[in-house]
């Protein structure tokens, strides 16, 4: 199992007065994540091994004057690995359950138009590989 947490204590010290103190766009405050992975050692399923995490990014401003929330989200992952005889196959999924979040918002433009971006849904990966 491996965990992992991030507090950051951001402020912005040096620019225009009116922003002076403020914490900086697109940067969260907290953020965390949790895996757990379990392998068959024996028996006929040996070298099988299955995993699951979450991934927590804590809510953020879109903009340095701090006036556009950007909701924190939380993202659960899973992989499927299974190794024999030098050879590897391996299934990982993002974003298991399709949450539909923000990756991040910001202003631009002349006339700071807000302009969000969604961030992806379900991503499957597949890999083989040989040691030699």
């Amino acid at each position: 199992m491996t965990a992992a947490y991030t507090y950051l204590d951001a402020e912005i010290t040096s620019d225009a007065a009116d922003i002076i103190g403020n914490r900086p766009a697109r940067v969260p405050e907290h953020q965390a994540s949790l895996w757990a992975n379990y392998e068959v050692g024996s028996g006929v399923l040996e070298g099988l091994s299955v995993g699951a995490g979450a991934r927590y990014i804590g809510a953020s401003f879109g903009d340095s004057a701090n006036t556009v929330n950007v909701p924190g989200h939380m993202l659960v992952d899973a992989a499927l690995r299974y190794k024999k005889n030098g050879w590897q196959a391996a299934l990982n999924v993002s974003n298991l359950f399709d949450k539909t979040y923000y990756s991040t918002c910001y202003e631009a433009g002349s006339n700071k138009d807000l302009s969000c971006i969604y961030g992806e849904g379900p991503v499957i990966k597949g890999s083989l590989s040989m040691k030699f």
